[in-house]
């Protein structure tokens, strides 16, 4: 019979493909589902799938906690919006054109003799 001997480098390699995730992700996986599953120890992915799935959060899932602040506090798009018209308007109103026409002196010179 012949044995198979594992040397410890050999041991040291599974265990670094085990670590490492070489699984390729499936494409019918959406990446909340794929964070979840790393999340709770069911994917294991490499560093650099880790880090894009990290960076790709952000632009699948964003975070609705802002969109209800202007709500609460009755301060609205439409109503800054208004806000910003108006005061563009009154801008308009209270600025004066400042018209200056370019004279030259042929005979002086600035050169301070």
């Amino acid at each position: 019979m012949s044995r198979l001997i594992r040397t410890p480098e050999d041991w040291f390699k599974e265990q670094q493909k085990k670590e490492a995730g070489d699984d390729v992700i499936p494409d019918n996986v959406p990446l909340a589902e794929l964070a979840e599953q790393v999340v709770r120890g069911k994917v294991k992915l490499s560093a650099p799938q880790l880090r894009m799935l990290i960076e790709l959060l952000p632009f699948h899932l964003p975070k609705l906690s802002a969109v209800g602040v202007g709500f609460m506090t009755n301060n609205t798009f439409a109503e800054r919006l208004d806000r910003a018209i108006d005061a563009s308007e009154k801008a308009k109103r209270f600025t004066k054109l400042i018209e200056l026409a370019a004279t030259v002196n042929d005979g002086e010179q600035g050169d301070g003799e």
